[in-house]
């Protein structure tokens, strides 16, 4: 089972590391900001992501470890990853970013800002 998880953890990564081109977006960057339970009595979780083309990796680090967040941006803003194995969806406007997901028996509002170039 540990093998199973540890190869899903890394398929993604295999998947994005084929593709040999690269477009800057309006997005690129690192994002930081943090988590917070709407439902349940979970702690606020920090999170950072960066961002290159339509390409996002980062981490949600909760009290009680981390979890991988791998996922696509599109030129409208929208968004959808994996955290862990649940689903991250949200949208990027201007220098901010709102998300939602679910897990660890918590419902999440995720925000995140970015500091642009002058």
């Amino acid at each position: 089972m540990k093998r199973l998880l540890s190869v899903a953890s890394v398929a993604p990564m295999l998947l994005l590391s084929f593709s040999n081109s690269h477009t800057a977006g309006s997005f690129d960057g690192e994002w930081n900001g943090s988590a917070t339970a709407t439902t349940g009595q979970c702690k606020p979780a920090i999170v950072t992501l960066t961002i290159l083309g339509k390409v996002v990796t980062g981490r949600a680090t909760f009290d009680g470890g981390a979890q991988n967040i791998h996922g696509t941006v599109w030129e409208d803003g929208t968004f959808g990853a994996t955290i862990g194995f649940q689903h991250l969806t949200g949208n990027f406007i201007g220098d901010m970013f709102e998300g939602t997901f679910n897990g660890f028996g918590c419902a999440w509002k995720m925000s995140l800002k970015t500091k642009k170039p002058p």
